[in-house]
């Protein structure tokens, strides 16, 4: 019952990108919503994961080699779980309908926060 109503909660793009309660997603779900075409994959990830020079492993983003998943003809792709400021990152850089929804979601919350700080700010003595 508690899971039912921690989703209830979640955003749309929380579900999207199934984040978990670390708040975190991987790579290839974050790649599926942002829609980019799947054979090219493995390319974005040498390119905006780990040739990013502005992304520490370990700390941006964690590889397990459980979790490497097939993918056709034979080929297989490592995945990797991103935290969700990383995926932020990534997400916002992009030049689709679906980078916009994220900048429009991550903004939105960014923009609450601070309100909520704000808010907090003015109740002190």
């Amino acid at each position: 019952m508690n899971e039912l109503q921690n989703a209830d909660m979640r955003t749309p793009i929380e579900i999207a990108l199934d984040i978990d309660s670390e708040g975190m997603t991987t790579a290839r779900k974050l790649y599926e919503f942002l829609e980019l075409a799947p054979q090219n994959y493995s390319r974005w990830v040498k390119t905006n994961i780990i040739d990013n020079e502005f992304a520490t492993e370990n700390e941006d983003y964690f590889y397990s080699s459980s979790m490497k998943s097939e993918q056709g003809r034979g080929n297989f792709a490592e995945d990797y779980k991103l935290t969700a400021h990383f995926a932020k990152k990534l997400s916002v850089k992009g030049n689709s309908e679906k980078s916009e929804q994220a900048r429009e979601y991550f903004t939105t919350v960014e923009e609450k926060v601070k309100q909520k700080a704000i808010d907090i700010a003015s109740l002190s003595p």
